[in-house]
């Protein structure tokens, strides 16, 4: 596309103006790029995996979880 060539906004009366002016508001609006912020949850789970990932767990070879020890006080 060539922008070489620009609009003369002075040959175009008033009306037509705010028109332009409206329609180019209107096509900003419409094709601002979308920018999708994480939630809370979504940063706290993104943390804990790159904690995950950095650290490394050796556990004993064979080893079972056992969900009622893990809960025993």
């Amino acid at each position: 596309m060539d922008y070489t060539a620009f609009i003369d906004i002075n040959s175009l009366t008033e009306e037509a103006r705010k028109e332009l002016e409206s329609f180019y508001e209107y096509l900003v609006f419409k094709y601002k790029k979308k920018i999708k912020r994480k939630t809370d949850e979504e940063n706290k789970k993104e943390q804990f995996f790159r904690f995950v990932e950095n650290h490394s767990y050796n556990l004993p070879e064979n080893y079972k979880f056992n969900r009622e020890e893990l809960h025993e006080r």
